[in-house]
């Protein structure tokens, strides 16, 4: 089963939690800091990040977390508020070192994006959500617990 948490992605199983920070997320967060270290737009930070993007992507997250770290230390060229916004950027990966497996989670067959979960949710909103329904939270988890289950084509499980 799989739930969206903000930007992360937690894919649900009967003995684990795996949080997983959405891909497009984290692309977006090393295209900010390119652009803050080379220039919006430019081709140097087109050719600082593409080869962090792959490492990202193919199993070198922590390569890319030990490659930022050093920004963090202050450089005399840059001025206090791109600083500033270097140290944010990087802190977003330092803190999220964990959370980002992305050929694991390919290996495991979940979803390196929360599109697919987003949308779950959405449905099951409609569902449980609608104008007049009323759920205790008991009730609401055995009803979530069902749906999930046919959803996952294991209704198999209902009976055992």
């Amino acid at each position: 089963m799989v739930g969206v948490i903000g930007p992360e992605i937690v894919v649900f199983s009967v003995a684990t939690t795996v949080l997983t920070l959405d891909f497009h997320h984290a692309a977006q967060h090393l295209w900010a800091l390119a652009h803050e270290l080379h220039g919006n737009g430019t081709e140097a930070a087109r050719a600082w990040v593409e080869p962090l993007l792959h490492q990202l992507r193919h199993g070198g997250e922590q390569r890319v977390v030990q490659s930022l770290e050093p920004l963090l230390a202050p450089s005399a060229p840059r001025s206090a508020q791109s600083q500033k916004e270097v140290t944010r950027e990087v802190e977003y990966f330092v803190t999220h070192k964990e959370h980002m497996h992305y050929q694991a989670r390919e290996n495991e067959g979940a979803p390196m994006g929360s599109g697919a979960v987003e949308s779950l949710c959405r449905q099951l909103q409609n569902r449980f959500k609608s104008c007049g329904q009323f759920w205790s939270r008991k009730g609401l988890t055995h009803l979530l617990a069902i749906n999930v289950l046919f959803k996952n084509q294991s209704a198999r499980f209902l009976w055992n």
